[in-house]
């Protein structure tokens, strides 16, 4: 997350080092250097790509629109079509900036954040699914925090976790036989901070994630450098501490996905722009530093900020996205999954890098299409992915929707 201040304009200046040199960005893709990145229209690779394996989209954004952006009516339903194109049939209103969304290890059930603005505490609303419509379970429950930002339902079902980033807050609600939520039995805080004047200046937990077996809850806190591991227990939610991890100074964790076999996890860095891989030690919960990667192409320094990522199914792919180049990125995996090489760097729309801003990445179950909310751009994104190559390609245009923040894909 970042806050308003913080999104770049179409000519961000270029006076600190971490600032996006869009002069540098644009004379360097004139000369060809960025050698993936570049808006290369609709795809034209030959054969017929498989339709994906969603057949919902949900889109979750900002009725209030940040950083004077329109905002959205509600959660987004659409339709996924056979070449991945996404047609939105309503809008599910009454629900204040649903910025994320989950669903139910069955599917059969939707959660949503209300992240409410002026460092007012949030709320989480759950949602019965029928169709391309959403019923509201039980009434909205408090997030427990300021400004969710993320979910989780463990795998059984039983408990919903919430990360609140701007008051540092993890909270555990219970889950209903019939999926409505129940008060917080558990919420602890982060009291941390970082080296970064204005997005450390405390604590600011940005995700969670439960671990393959169900048995820890790791968070990655953008405001204080560490990813954060705790022992959960599924028969009353309570949350203790097992470790922390610090993946560097000022480098700002965001998000983090598990590899297929459990024992490496790959997380964002929002600050640091690049993604580390860590192992991970199922018996104890140790996390280890293992390699890291740039999300930016060799030659750009840009002031970027990588979001969401996503694992396929197999492993061999990593995908996540870039505000800032205004870009998505697919990466190979190697050396048994320790190691990543860019492949691609594509545009998320034509228009200049530093206003698109996609805040979230979609992976379709099938490994072969990605989505992007592109919150600045005021549109969702809709990419081929080759599992061969790791090529991304546009699927459709991008669909125009006021200040979209996540995609969920059913």
């Amino acid at each position: 997350m970042n806050r308003r201040s913080s999104l770049p304009s179409s000519s961000p200046s270029s006076s600190s080092a971490s600032s996006y040199d869009r002069r540098g960005f644009l004379a360097l893709a004139g000369a060809g250097a960025l050698a993936g990145i570049g808006w290369t229209g609709m795809s034209t690779a030959a054969g017929e790509a498989p339709r994906p394996d969603a057949r919902h989209a949900y889109i979750g954004g900002f009725t209030i629109g940040e950083y004077g952006l329109p905002g959205l009516p509600g959660i987004g339903i659409a339709a996924v079509g056979a070449d991945g194109r996404l047609d939105v049939r309503r809008w599910q209103r009454g629900i204040e900036n649903p910025s994320f969304l989950t669903l139910a290890p069955d599917g059969s059930r939707l959660y949503a954040v209300s992240q409410l603005p002026d460092g007012a505490t949030g709320a989480v609303h759950a949602y019965r699914i029928d169709g391309d419509r959403l019923h509201p379970l039980g009434i909205p429950r408090s997030s427990a925090g300021a400004a969710p930002v993320h979910l989780a339902v463990h795998p059984e079902g039983r408990f919903l976790l919430t990360a609140n980033y701007d008051s540092g807050h993890i909270a555990v609600l219970p889950v209903a036989a019939d999926g409505s939520l129940a008060e917080a039995v558990t919420v602890v805080r982060h009291d941390g901070r970082g080296p970064h004047p204005e997005e450390q200046r405390g604590p600011h937990p940005h995700m969670i994630a439960f671990d393959p077996a169900g048995r820890r809850v790791l968070v990655p806190d953008k405001g204080d450098d560490h990813v954060h591991v705790y022992d959960f227990d599924s028969a009353t939610g309570a949350l203790r501490p097992a470790g922390r991890v610090r993946l560097g100074s000022g480098i700002g964790p965001r998000h983090l996905v598990f590899h297929p076999r459990g024992d490496l996890a790959y997380v964002t860095n929002e600050l640091g722009h690049t993604v580390t891989v860590l192992s991970y030690a199922a018996g104890t919960g140790e996390l280890r530093p293992v390699s890291h990667a740039s999300v930016a192409p060799p030659g750009i320094n840009p002031r970027n900020a990588p979001s969401a990522v996503h694992l396929t199914r197999d492993g061999g792919l990593l995908i996540t996205a870039d505000r800032g180049l205004d870009t998505v990125e697919s990466f190979r995996v190697g050396n048994a999954g320790r190691s990543l090489a860019l492949v691609e760097s594509q545009p998320v729309t034509a228009k200049a890098p530093g206003t698109r801003w996609p805040r979230d990445v979609a992976l379709d179950a099938s490994d072969r299409y990605v989505y992007t909310a592109n919150q600045a751009g005021q549109s969702v994104s809709a990419f081929r992915l080759d599992p061969a190559t790791g090529r991304l390609t546009p699927a459709a245009p991008p669909l125009p929707v006021p200040s979209p923040s996540c995609v969920l894909l059913r």
